[in-house]
């Protein structure tokens, strides 16, 4: 009786200290799992092998360890699969689409209406130029007609909207959709005529390709009737060196791709946990020009602006400030260049001309036309000479400080 009232008093302590142990080690777990997830970002990419997972993992690497983020990477879909999955698939933060997916998507209604409320874009990013490979004898899109076209996976941005291009252009064609691994096996048997895909190049399937097996990039015209949605554009050497001559272009159009997020509310953890990864992407996004990194990124503008779409606050708050500062930076130097020119200019006619300097910068960043942005400093000049005299004005052009003053532009 004794040693079974010993051995359940045993069994009491024991499971008591482990309960002890156990409430002492669980609380140390909660803050490890509440620390390794509260600094994850879910990054939805493209399919394996695809340029938007390249650039999605470009991204990884780079903003990861900066603010203690992790970006993970996910192998996605493509645009419009993307811009659903950033509304509906739990745990996604962001993905890359193109602007033409979201501008179908808010006319469409197929995600529900008010999607410009309830998605935003962090930042455009890089042009989608229509890319189609065909047998050798094609040379343009016309020649295409009545051939075998895949027009990438289903669901793509190429599958939704390229097939439109090509009826809108009067080019009938039998539609096929194939992943561009299968798609290209399939032109070099014959059995396709062509592959397409609208995505920034190089496609990495695209870049595999030897000239030896007979393919070639076809030119699409920048035609009146679909001028409101692309852009001119051009494949070049840079793009394919093994299937486009070193001076030579393939005429295209363009889309654009685009990084989106969900439009969290602020003061949510989802809203902090995006706005620290656009401070950690923005700040640091000068080491994206850095190889190994897709040489892509060089063309970017992160302070552009997509028509009819809201930016994510953070975003746009950080490039608020950095307008701000750099304003503040370009104002100090162009007033010491004043004062260091002389002309006796009073102060406020100073700050008034830096007020019309900065109106004037404003429109060439807004790209007005190829005149306006061409403009030399001597044109620069030559709006301040009332202030300073034509005789100091027109000097400005060969002296030490224009030199900064070029460098505002």
């Amino acid at each position: 009786m004794k040693l079974a009232s010993f051995s359940l008093l045993a069994l009491f302590l024991s499971l008591s200290f482990g309960d002890q142990a156990l409430s002492q080690t669980v609380p140390g777990h909660e803050q490890t799992k509440q620390r390794v997830n509260e600094n994850v970002i879910f990054l939805m990419g493209g399919q394996p092998g695809a340029t938007f997972n390249q650039l999605a993992n470009d991204i990884s690497v780079v903003v990861s360890g900066v603010n203690n983020l992790r970006v993970l990477s996910v192998d996605g879909g493509a645009a419009v699969e993307n811009v659903e999955d950033v509304l509906y698939l739990r745990n996604i933060d962001m993905a890359l689409t193109t602007q033409e997916a979201m501008d179908y998507l808010k006319t469409s209604g197929e995600l529900g209406p008010n999607l410009d409320q309830r998605l935003t874009y962090i930042a455009p990013l890089f042009p989608n130029p229509l890319q189609i490979l065909a047998r050798s004898g094609a040379k343009s899109i016309g020649d295409l007609n009545g051939k075998k076209v895949s027009f990438n996976n289903k669901g793509s941005a190429t599958a939704q909207f390229v097939p439109k291009i090509f009826k809108t252009l009067g080019v009938n064609v039998e539609e096929l959709y194939l992943s561009q691994g299968d798609a290209l096996e399939k032109l070099r048997n014959g059995e396709i005529d062509a592959t397409i895909c609208s995505c920034p190049a190089p496609v990495p399937a695209y870049a595999t390709v030897k000239p030896e097996w007979g393919l070639r990039f076809v030119s699409v015209p920048w035609a009146k009737s679909i001028q409101a949605n692309y852009l001119p554009a051009a494949i070049r050497n840079d793009d394919y060196p093994a299937l486009i001559g070193k001076d030579e272009t393939v005429d295209t159009i363009a889309a654009s791709t685009v990084l989106i997020s969900f439009n969290w509310p602020k003061g949510t953890e989802r809203y902090e946990r995006t706005a620290k990864f656009v401070d950690a992407f923005f700040s640091n996004f000068s080491e994206f020009h850095k190889p190994p990194r897709n040489p892509l990124w060089k063309a970017v503008n992160l302070a552009a602006t997509i028509p009819g779409w809201p930016r994510f606050a953070a975003a746009d708050e950080w490039l608020k400030n950095w307008r701000a500062g750099q304003a503040q930076g370009e104002e100090a130097s162009f007033k010491q260049f004043m004062s260091e020119r002389g002309g006796g200019v009073p102060s406020e006619q100073t700050d008034q001309l830096f007020r019309e300097f900065q109106t004037w910068m404003s429109k060439q960043n807004n790209n007005r036309s190829g005149e306006s942005s061409g403009r030399s400093a001597r044109s620069i000049v030559q709006e301040v000479s009332d202030f300073i005299g034509a005789d100091n004005a027109l000097s400005m052009c060969s002296g030490e400080k224009p030199a900064n003053l070029r460098q505002m532009r």
